[in-house]
């Protein structure tokens, strides 16, 4: 019985049972539809799902950016009755109702163009060492934007991918594990529409990108810096936290404050 006490136990949170009724319902679904769905933040979104995979109840694979969800096959007669539970029972409850309503809606609506000449921005953000923040706006944009924006990121240096940022990110539910640190000398040849500086010494060492590279400067707090004022693991990594939050509140304002923040 522990099998099936775990599985109850995962299942005992109303956000993790809309989550199965609606995999029941809609059948593998990304997570940024499952987001719309619920109307809560990606971030608790992706903590219900990964205690869900974590039971064995769901499954999950990369596309691109993004994550898709689809409940595992039942394994046993009590998980075959849990999926008909989700899929008959519980979707005629009310709240399920609305979840599964807003999730047809999300499904079926027509994709805005990414431009208005129809292609996707090209944009690199661009830091000192290219270890955190500019790895965190190209995760955010290419989590967020990757239907009109093509996000890059570079540094005039390299030092390495920053561990925190990658751990704080994929609480967030974005994966940058797979990233590297890159010279911003990578990109000399190729064309973008922005090069987005985050940080003060990478603005004003900014190299000349041709093809007419608009360069734009947003600035961050350096979470390393930040860190190493505060004692505890935990309070350094609410430092790169807070930036993550800032950085995903830019991107969540693009492609429009591109055009604000020109330089």
């Amino acid at each position: 019985m522990d099998h099936e006490a775990a599985l109850l136990k995962a299942l005992a949170d109303p956000t993790r049972l809309r989550l199965a009724v609606l995999l029941a319902r809609r059948g593998e679904t990304c997570v940024c539809q499952l987001v719309e769905a619920l109307d809560m933040p990606q971030s608790s979104v992706s903590r219900h799902l990964a205690v869900l995979r974590n039971s064995g109840l769901v499954e999950a694979r990369r596309e691109g950016t993004w994550m898709h969800y689809r409940l595992a096959p039942p394994s046993s007669r009590f998980e075959q009755c849990l999926h008909g539970c989700f899929g008959d029972c519980l979707a005629d409850n009310e709240t399920a109702r609305g979840d599964l309503a807003r999730l047809a809606a999300e499904c079926c609506a027509s994709p805005e163009p990414a431009t208005s000449t129809g292609k996707r921005l090209r944009v690199l953000f661009l830091c000192t060492g290219n270890s955190c923040r500019s790895q965190m706006a190209e995760g955010w944009t290419r989590f967020l934007k990757g239907d009109c924006i093509e996000a890059h990121s570079a540094g005039i240096e390299t030092h390495g991918l920053n561990p925190h940022a990658v751990k704080v990110m994929a609480e967030a539910g974005v994966d940058i594990s797979g990233h590297r640190s890159k010279l911003a000398t990578e990109f000399i040849g190729t064309t973008f529409d922005y090069v987005v500086t985050v940080c003060g010494h990478a603005h004003e060492t900014c190299p000349f990108f041709p093809g007419g590279a608009k360069v734009v400067h947003v600035g961050f707090d350096d979470p390393p810096k930040l860190a190493a004022e505060v004692e505890g693991e935990e309070a350094k990594l609410d430092c790169y936290r807070r930036v993550r939050d800032q950085v995903r509140a830019f991107v969540e304002s693009l492609p429009g404050k591109l055009e604000e923040e020109q330089a």
